[in-house]
């Protein structure tokens, strides 16, 4: 094997590797029915979290959004979030919205990123990019503040009533 300074490659490798780094994969759940997904039992001291969606479809047209919560559940209002695919521009203050306009016979994928931004106040912020196939690309950004510490993110879409119909969501997080 190689050798880098008093380490083999493989040695090396298993220093890196995404296990000794802190990055914990969710299990996997499909977006085929219901108008939310949730994601609970985030442990404390979080501080960066990746939601990635899969093909992802509703059967509607309200746009995506995120929302995070604490042991008093999830927060849907004070937020500071807008998206922007093109020339068009939304804003929400009920979550981390995530594209601007949806097509109900389109699917989406993407990644969103979800950083602690001060750890005393409990501030978050997000940054995202979704692609929906027909050659929408949005890009969205925003920031939310809780009460305590962050334990659970919901995905769901503007409206509360728009299903989901297709693809799968999942999360990863350090």
């Amino acid at each position: 094997a190689a050798v880098l300074g008093s380490f083999t490659l493989a040695q090396l490798n298993t220093a890196i590797s995404d296990s000794n780094i802190g990055i914990t994969l969710g299990t996997e759940q499909a977006s085929t029915s219901g108008t939310a997904i949730d994601f609970t039992g985030i442990p404390a001291g979080t501080k960066r979290i990746i939601i990635n969606l899969k093909g992802v479809s509703t059967n509607g047209t309200s746009a995506f959004l995120i929302q995070i919560g604490d042991a008093g559940g999830i927060e849907t209002s004070g937020y500071s979030s807008g998206a922007q695919p093109g020339g068009a521009f939304t804003e929400s203050t009920a979550g981390f919205i995530l594209i601007s306009t949806l097509g109900a016979t389109l699917v989406s994928h993407g990644a969103i990123i979800l950083c602690l931004e001060n750890s005393s106040s409990f501030s978050w912020v997000s940054a995202g990019i979704i692609y929906e196939a027909g050659g929408i690309l949005s890009y969205s950004a925003g920031s939310q503040s809780l009460s305590a510490e962050l334990d659970r993110v919901r995905i769901t879409m503007v409206n509360g009533i728009d299903t989901f119909d297709a693809g799968a969501i999942n999360i990863s997080y350090e």
